[in-house]
């Protein structure tokens, strides 16, 4: 405790047996003096003259000695500690006592510090590490810590503390994984040397958490009124053994739709990803929300994740615009197949002498008189076959218009050759960008068809993914062989196999362009497999593409696409937001401020800059949760078709959510520390770590003007005296 102490001492006779000799030189030489200096007066005057002689004598020894009062102050300063704690996403886990966050720690120890008298000897400095940095305030502390924090470079992070703020104690709250920069064990080597106590306050349980997660809902945000809607709900999943996961979609107000999947088996820490799919019809108009609940029971607790999906339900056909030379059978029972689809309307002509329409009924059922091939025509259009027709039979303003359509207007365009391989000729026309396959000659193809090799039709793992040519019950090869196809000579970069015959040649290939796509189905022949099914799989079959193909005109009014690059991250990560142009905005703004709406009614403003023909900003992922985009200024929102950013916990983190207690050991061992559970308990045994700092002050006696006075009044007396009796 802080105090001041005042002692006698000989400044120049600071050990005893120093002031043990000055004391016998000052008595030796003071006998000296009163029996041997010189004659003395008698009786009393001669007394006198010798004590003063010896006292005076005796004065100036013990003034060469130095004796001096020191006044010693004391200030006890207290210790210093540092406290780092873990922020990284692991913490988040609610495995510590009571399903509680292993963040919860620190409030722990905060409350037990506060209640401990030796914790006012500390002085305390709270410090966040594991991704975030930064001091961490009481106020904090006792509402309760949240933990985001992107990697867990805790050796790092704790090696810069402690050199930086030079701390009498450490104290780390963590559950020891490291996912970024030195390992635990780099630090008792850096610290050598240091006079550190430190403590370790673990968090976290040793066993594998099952945990199950959305990360992302594959469904169109514009459907339309009473169609199948096929929908991907792509999850992550741990430690869930085996069994199915339950995956139940539903359209508010309607019935469910469960699918089950099997739960992934793998390393028993890790996140693996599994994949359901169902089909969703919408009976109403209007917005509508899917939510989307993934179940799974494991050891008596049931795990439950979900997300909701907006979309918006309008009554709307496709609209099909098929162009060919002649009704071969192909064309003849796709038309038949169509006709009888109530989602569809398809407009039909015939290029056989002159173009004619093909059907019969009023304009809204069958098409205009002549062929609406006009720009304004075609924005009615989601979908143009080109069946087996050369480029002549086009003139040279209706390719161009084909162009624009699909480049521009979103539309698709499916090429179907035939066995007269007319269509090689486009590969030099205006339209022969849009060719996603280069072709042989026209002879070649012919030859292709009437070469007659049965042919199955093999899905690819690039169709898998898209939900596309699912033949349902049963697979593409228990039906009967295709004869015909076009031969392939080369599939032209960034295009997609979506299928391919029993020798991996290519069938069907898709490409996008601008904000179209284009089709090229090189079989003619899928009305084989109506014998006595009927439409079944040969509607199947093109309905499919057909829709996929017009994707790109499924976004109604909107005239810019708000989405995210990539559509999923770890939290922390960067992701990129754009706003592109969706065949309009041809008047974009100066500006463009975007709102994320996240978890928790979280909101966060970010400005785009222009870049191309649209807007984009770069940002670190938020929190892990839902973030839905939306405009906030600049553009009306209704002409925007606005897309979901899904955040997850970094992946590093989630790796593998065990403690660390080997790492901590290790790290207490090195240190020569001790690894705790109990907050409690630490602050009970934390070490006395103040110090005491003493300055001392000296007053001397020996340069006072009244010990020289002293002196100098003896040796006069002794003198006078002698003088008084005339001795010498």
């Amino acid at each position: 405790m802080n105090g001041t102490a005042t002692e006698f001492v000989f400044a120049n006779a600071p050990e005893p047996w120093h002031a043990l000799l000055v004391l016998l030189l000052a008595g030796g030489l003071a006998w000296f003096a009163w029996r041997r200096y010189g004659p003395g007066a008698s009786g009393a005057a001669g007394v006198a003259s010798r004590l003063c002689r010896a006292a005076a004598i005796a004065l100036l020894v013990l003034m060469a000695a130095g004796p001096s009062w020191r006044t010693t102050t004391t200030t006890v300063l207290p210790g210093r500690v540092l406290i780092a704690v873990d922020r990284s996403a692991s913490m988040a886990r609610t495995d510590g006592p009571g399903n509680r966050a292993r963040i919860a720690a620190a409030t722990d120890l905060h409350a037990a510090l506060v209640a401990s008298p030796a914790a006012k000897r500390l002085v305390i400095d709270w410090q966040a590490i594991g991704g975030l940095a930064g001091p961490i305030s009481d106020a904090e502390l006792v509402k309760g810590l949240d933990a985001t924090g992107a990697a867990s470079p805790l050796a790092d992070e704790l090696a810069r503390l402690v050199a930086e703020r030079r701390p009498d104690g450490v104290i780390l709250v963590s559950d020891g994984r490291v996912t970024a920069g030195s390992g635990l064990a780099s630090l008792p080597a850096a610290w050598r040397g240091r006079d550190l106590a430190t403590a370790l306050l673990t968090a976290g349980g040793d066993g594998i958490e099952p945990e199950l997660l959305i990360d992302e809902v594959v469904l169109n945000r514009e459907v339309a009124l009473d169609e199948r809607e096929p929908v991907v709900v792509r999850l992550s999943c741990r430690a869930l053994g085996e069994g199915p996961v339950k995956v139940t979609v539903t359209v508010e107000g309607e019935a469910p739709v469960q699918t089950e999947v099997a739960a992934p088996s793998g390393e028993p820490a890790a996140m693996l990803p599994a994949e359901a799919r169902a089909e969703l019809s919408f009976p109403r108009e209007g917005a509508a929300r899917v939510k989307v609940v993934a179940e799974r029971t494991v050891g008596g607790r049931t795990l439950r994740a979900e997300q909701d999906v907006p979309v918006t339900v309008s009554e709307r056909k496709l609209r099909v615009l098929l162009l060919a030379h002649r009704p071969r059978y192909e064309m003849r029972f796709l038309r038949e197949a169509f006709k009888r689809d109530k989602t569809v309307t398809l407009h039909a002509y015939l290029a056989e002498g002159r173009w004619r329409r093909w059907g019969t009924g009023s304009a809204a059922e069958a098409g205009p008189d002549r062929l609406p091939l006009a720009p304004g025509e075609l924005k009615d259009y989601d979908v143009v076959i080109l069946g087996d027709l050369a480029p002549d039979a086009l003139r040279e303003t209706d390719l161009l218009a084909l162009d624009k359509a699909v480049r521009q207007g979103g539309a698709g365009l499916v090429w179907m050759p035939g066995e007269t391989g007319a269509i090689a000729g486009f590969a030099t026309s205006k339209l022969g960008a849009l060719l996603p396959v280069e072709l042989p000659d026209a002879a070649a193809i012919s030859r292709g068809y009437l070469a007659g090799e049965p042919r199955t039709l093999v899905r690819t793992p690039a169709a898998e993914a898209l939900g596309l040519l699912d033949a349902g019950e049963v697979s593409w090869a228990d039906l009967g062989n295709l004869l015909g196809a076009a031969p392939v000579t080369e599939v032209k970069p960034l295009a997609e196999v979506l299928a391919k015959d029993q020798k991996d040649r290519p069938l069907v290939v898709s490409r996008a362009y601008g904000s179209g796509r284009a089709l090229f189905i090189g079989v003619d022949d899928t009305w084989r497999w109506r014998r006595n099914v009927g439409d079944r799989y040969l509607h199947r079959f093109h309905s499919q593409l057909m829709r996929y193909v017009a994707a790109g005109r499924r976004l109604g009014s909107h005239e810019w696409r708000l989405f995210t690059s990539p559509r999923r991250a770890a939290s922390g990560e960067t992701v990129a937001l754009n706003l592109a142009p969706i065949g309009g905005g041809d008047n974009p703004p100066d500006a463009v401020t975007v709102r994320l709406k996240g978890p928790g009614g979280a909101e966060r403003l970010v400005r785009l800059v222009r870049e191309g023909k649209g807007f984009a900003a770069r940002l670190p992922a938020p929190g892990p949760g839902g973030w839905e985009l939306e405009i906030a200024n600049g553009l009306d929102p209704r002409t925007v078709d606005s897309d979901q950013l899904l955040v997850l916990p970094p992946s590093d983190e989630r790796r593998d959510p065990r403690a660390d207690r080997i790492a901590l050991g290790a790290l207490a061992s090195g240190t020569g520390g001790r690894v705790y559970d109990d907050a409690a308990k630490l602050v009970a045994e934390l070490p006395d770590l103040s110090r005491s700092e003493s300055v001392s002050a000296l007053t001397g006696w020996w340069d006072t003007t009244w010990a020289l006075a002293a002196a100098i009044l003896l040796f006069a007396i002794d003198w006078s005296i002698r003088r008084l009796n005339r001795l010498p």
